[in-house]
């Protein structure tokens, strides 16, 4: 049998609820979490049903909720300092342009080449954010991107769209390495 949307629309909004329900995590981050629902097809391919099984697994397993419960609390702590700031796409584009860019460059994060971009990056943040980049700062920085930086989230999103008959988004992981990894290594501006 094939699942429904009611199916689909079940399994994430209780993985939601589970997941940030009690927390005042970032309102908009929720809403696309539960508007990005499975939807089978109702003659969906293998590649389809395997994914729905993946993504039925994934969202009971109880390490991945545990991660992104971290998550939720990290957006919750961040909302109770004051942080109203929406979704941030414009800082997550310029982060995948200006990595991108350094990493087909071959800049290492570890370089004097990377402490640069970096500068750059921080400055997206500290615009979105209206925190001035010092130690302090990075560090804040280098923590937000730790939490968040769990490969199954992005296979999560992945899955989705397989289901959904998208197309997979490419990986960011190698972009939020390479940032976390210059973030580590310049930790003072």
């Amino acid at each position: 049998m094939t699942p429904s949307a009611e199916d689909g629309r079940r399994l994430v909004h209780d993985f939601v609820d589970e997941t940030f329900g009690d927390l005042d995590a970032n309102p908009d981050f929720v809403a696309m979490l539960r508007s990005a629902v499975p939807e089978m097809p109702a003659d969906p391919g293998p590649e389809q049903v395997d994914a729905w099984a993946e993504l039925s697994a994934l969202v009971r397993d109880a390490d991945f909720k545990a991660s992104v419960r971290r998550m939720a609390e990290h957006q919750a702590a961040e909302r109770a300092e004051g942080d109203r700031t929406g979704l941030h796409h414009e800082v997550t584009e310029l982060v995948l342009e200006r990595v991108r860019r350094a990493r087909t460059d071959g800049v290492e994060p570890g370089s004097p080449e990377a402490r640069a971009v970096l500068v750059e990056l921080i400055a997206g943040y500290t615009a979105t954010f209206g925190h001035p980049d010092s130690a302090a700062y990075r560090r804040k920085l280098l923590t937000r991107l730790e939490v968040a930086n769990d490969p199954r989230t992005e296979r999560y999103f992945a899955l989705l769209s397989t289901i959904n008959g998208g197309p997979v988004p490419p990986s960011l992981a190698p972009v939020f390495d390479w940032f976390i990894q210059a973030l580590r290594h310049h930790p003072v501006p």
